[in-house]
């Protein structure tokens, strides 16, 4: 189930009184939890539980979907690589990298904001350089100093980093195959491919339909089931998801593009999709950070029920 947005109406008898008062007493606990959590929006804008309500004013209360709140279950252990400009973390998966419209408390940004300040005695200024799917486990780079952001934009935007995952999908793949398409949002908002002839073409939304290039390599091919490395050559939101979709192998996990949830017996809750390496020059210097990180025991678990162990 989605998230829920609840409307609220502020009437001259809230004048002057703190929004988040407001949304504990007509919504209970629920009201409670997502001002804490900074679940409160006025005119499409995040506000505090202690702004004052307006008369005529309309406050959004943002709830979370079923399941509740979650906080990233990042450690320290999850950091692979950190020095003055970069940190570099194993996300694991079932966790936002970015502040939700119903959460600005659990992300992972917002957990390591957290972390990092109670280690080195002020709040550092993290940005996250890059972004991974709630469901997607792997490397994460986020800049720990301005300084690094534009130089970090720049590899990013112009192909200076290179990545590589590790997907189970379903059916069977080929030894080595390439997808190139168009890739924007559909009419309903939701990122679906197009025809390469499509590229370049002008949607209703005014965005543009992209260039997708996804390159695969068969790690195992198991029963109806396939460990694959993913090289995606450009960067588009769900371009491994939707190209495995699009070969009809959608990724195990991945409900929303057909995968199944279950597998050898296992529910998931998320896709197996693991971001395992990257390539990029260090914004400061330019020389070249190799990273690697092992995927979650989730996935490890099953891969080998897939190969019968």
């Amino acid at each position: 189930m989605p998230p829920i947005s609840v409307s609220l109406l502020l009437t001259s008898n809230d004048t002057g009184r703190p929004l988040g008062d407001i949304a504990a007493e007509r919504l209970g606990d629920a009201g409670r939890q997502a001002a804490a959590r900074g679940g409160l929006w006025l005119c499409r804008r995040r506000v505090t539980p202690d702004t004052p309500a307006v008369t005529g004013e309309t406050l959004i209360v943002r709830l979370p979907p079923v399941g509740g709140y979650c906080d990233a279950p990042v450690t320290f252990a999850h950091i692979i690589y950190e020095d003055d400009d970069l940190l570099v973390i194993n996300k694991p998966p079932a966790c936002y990298v970015g502040d939700t419209p119903w959460d600005a408390q659990g992300s992972v940004l917002a957990v390591l904001t957290r972390l990092l300040a109670a280690r080195d005695g002020q709040a550092p200024n993290l940005h996250l350089a890059h972004q991974l799917d709630f469901g997607t486990s792997g490397i994460l780079v986020l800049s720990k100093h301005p300084r690094a952001n534009a130089p970090l934009h720049t590899a990013f935007n112009r192909g200076q980093v290179q990545k590589r995952y590790l997907a189970v999908c379903t059916g069977y793949m080929p030894v080595e195959t390439e997808l190139v398409t168009g890739h924007g949002r559909a009419a309903g908002g939701r990122w679906r491919l197009y025809d390469q002839s499509e590229i370049g073409r002008v949607l209703p939304n005014g965005q543009r339909v992209k260039l997708a290039h996804t390159r695969f390599m068969l790690r195992r091919q198991f029963a109806q089931a396939a460990l694959v490395w993913a090289i995606p050559l450009t960067g588009r939101t769900h371009q491994i998801r939707l190209h495995l979709a699009a070969l009809g192998c959608p990724i195990l996990g991945d409900e929303r593009y057909g995968g199944p949830t279950v597998v050898a017996g296992l529910q998931l809750t998320h896709s197996l999709l693991h971001a395992a390496e990257l390539s990029l020059p260090h914004p400061r210097d330019g020389r070249l950070l190799h990273l690697f990180c092992p995927p979650p025991p989730v996935f490890v678990t099953s891969v080998s029920h897939l190969a019968g162990g």
